[in-house]
Parts: C-alpha cells; structure tokens; sequence
C-alpha cells in the first residue's frame, strides 16, 4: 500500500487514526492524531480511509481518535522492525569472481513471467563496506527522495514493490553513497550515480539477468565498482601518516553514470580471472525455483544454459571456459561434448580431477572457431 502526505488513515492494532503528516520512508510514515502529535507509524499497520462518491458522502464522518485524558503516544517501531528492510546477499563461492560494488536491481515476483506483475526495487551492497546510501526519482521537475539508510556489507535493501504502471517513474534517478568501516589504509570518495533505463527494457525477458548474489532473475543496474572508487585519503605505508595532500590529486565525489548489466553477456559474473569463467551448471545455481520442474525441464534449462555461455564465450573472445555438470547419469555431460564436437576450433577434456572431482569439463577456444 502506498501512502502519501494528507492521506486519512486508521490504526490496525488500536482505535483512532489521523492524517499521513510525512513519508519517512519506504516502510513508515507519521501520523498525525487527533492531538495534534506525529506518530511513527509502520505502513503496514495502517488501513488507508478511502474518500467516499455520490451519495456515500452523506455518511462520511471524520476518522474517530481516542481522546485520553493524557497524551498517548504510540510505542516507537523497534530497531528490528526499522531494519526488516535489510536482508543478507546470498554468499559467493571465493572462486566467482563478482564485480564488487553498488546495484540498483528490479526482481519480479513472478519468475516465470517474468514481463507480468509486480516487481521489488533493491540497493545492493556487494562491497565489504558499510554504505550510507540515499536514493532519488527524477520527475519532470523536480527530484524525489524515496528512501535513505545504511546498508551493512554484503546485504541488500528493499526500497519498494512497484506495479508495471509505476515503471516510468522509477526509470530515472540518481542513487548517492557514502562508504563506512572501522579501520582502513584509504577513505573512499563518495558515489553519485544517475540511472536511466528504457521503458522497453522491462517488457523483454532477455533484459533480467540471473546473479550470483541473489536468488532470482533482475533487471541489474551496475550504479558503481568499488575498484573504480577513487580515494580522498591514504596513509603512507613508510611514515604511517596521512599523505600530503599536495603530493596526490584532489579527489571529488565521484559521479557516476549508471550502467545495466549486460543481459546479452551471461559469462559477466562467472569470471574467475581474465578471460577464465567458471560455469555452474547445477540446476540449483542457474533456476533456483527448480523444485516445482520436472527432470526433462531441468535438462531444458541446462543445456539451454550451457549453450548461451558457449555463444557468449565465441563471441567476447573467451580463452577458457570450465562447465561444471556433476556426474548423476551422464546424461548432460554426453550432450554437452555432442555439441562441443560441432565446433571446429574448441578444444575440450576432463577439467582438474583434484579440484572438480569427475564432474567438470575445461572448453579452450582458439581465434578462429567454426561449426561443421
């Protein structure tokens, strides 16, 4: 339910109601009583008090509040509840190599249909950092701040479930980041990133991208790296003190354009080295929801998987590629080494025994690759 300044309210778990006096954020509002005090207040514990039409005027009455004989005060929303909006990153095996760094990503709720529905809007944190974000929509006009917070390492925020006819309100906005830790040799810049994308983009199902650090398909905007965050201090290894501003480039905060990420490159986040991916194929790592998939499905997903990993790593000029495919029946690897033999300049064997076991394959590809 979305709520705006003058709209009527009433209370869920007590009597009375008022007035919608400010958004704090995404998850709570201040009510105004009857007494005239602000009341934080979670939206989810509030009904909206909808204006009635035509005749059903006649019967409107004012929202009824309580009227102690001293002032009441509602209990203040618990540090748990404020932060019910944070949630952990799903952990990255050290061998994946992910981008560290800020995301703004959009998650269908239906993963199947993934143009339909309803979606929730993210701040990811892939960074080891504490992040002091801010985020902002841009209208025709005017900026609109939607949410602010603190973001612990490796966790993501909520900012909002948003309706297919809410898009073009959140295509455009700028996200701003201050980075936060106990101990360091450097203090980062801060981040200001202006993202924009394409209405269209929503409405195509090749736009969502799977991410290794989240369990389902997103439109993924890249807002900064960590590795391209510029410092504004260092200290001197050799005099263990803060080097001479003069002696170093004035840093600024560092301002970004938003980058989405690329949809038609699925190798991206599976590189483990330059020009190295290491390719899950479990059908757990690539389609989370499996569990509701029958056996020939899963085979569906995983060789369509494999082979648009295999076009990816033609196309981008890849070296080396490692598919891991288990070994269960053998049924999915015999039909991964059938395609691989269509190619002529691919060079395939058993990846490292020590390391993946019987259940990997390491795929070399050379300048000039052609199908028989």
């Amino acid at each position: 339910m979305k709520l705006k300044v003058g709209d009527k309210v009433k209370f869920l778990n007590q009597v009375g109601g008022g007035v919608v006096s400010k958004v704090v954020s995404s998850q709570i509002v201040n009510v105004t009583d009857s007494t005239g005090f602000d009341i934080p207040t979670l939206i989810k514990d509030l009904i909206k008090v909808e204006p009635l039409e035509g005749a059903g005027k006649l019967f409107e009455q004012d929202v009824e509040t309580a009227t102690p004989t001293e002032h009441y005060r509602q209990p203040q929303p618990s540090a748990k509840e404020y932060t019910e909006n944070i949630s952990s990153l799903r952990p990255i095996p050290e061998s994946r190599n992910i981008d560290q760094g800020l995301y703004l990503a959009f998650v269908p709720h239906e993963q199947r249909w993934l143009i339909t529905g309803d979606m929730d809007v993210y701040i990811i944190n892939r960074t080891p950092h504490t992040v002091l974000v801010s985020a902002f929509l841009q209208a025709d006009n005017e900026f609109e701040g939607v949410d602010y917070s603190d973001i612990p390492a490796e966790s993501k925020m909520y900012l909002s479930t948003i309706d297919r006819d809410s898009i073009a309100a959140w295509s455009k906005g700028v996200i701003q980041a201050l980075f936060h830790y106990d101990k360091g040799s450097a203090v980062l810049s801060p981040v200001s990133a202006d993202f924009k994308i394409k209405g269209s983009r929503f409405y195509k199902e090749e736009s969502y991208v799977s991410t290794a650090c989240i369990d389902s398909k997103a439109i993924v905007v890249s807002l900064s790296k960590l590795s391209d965050i510029r410092t504004v201090a260092t200290i001197d290894a050799k005099a263990k003190s803060v080097a001479d501003k003069d002696e170093q480039p004035q840093a600024h905060t560092a301002v970004k354009k938003a980058k989405i990420m690329n949809p038609d490159n699925i190798l991206e986040q599976y590189f483990i080295e330059p020009n190295v991916a290491e390719v899950d194929l479990h059908i757990e790592a690539i389609y989370p929801n499996c569990k509701e998939l029958d056996d020939h499905s899963k085979f569906e997903i995983q060789m369509n998987f494999f082979s648009k990993c295999l076009n990816d790593a033609i196309v981008n000029h890849v070296q080396k590629v490692i598919f891991i495919h288990g070994v269960g029946s053998g049924i999915l690897k015999n039909e991964i080494v059938k395609e691989l033999k269509k190619y002529k300049g691919l060079h395939y064997f058993d990846a490292s025994m020590a390391k993946y076991g019987v259940g990997a394959t390491e795929v070399y590809f050379s300048q000039n690759i052609e199908i028989l």
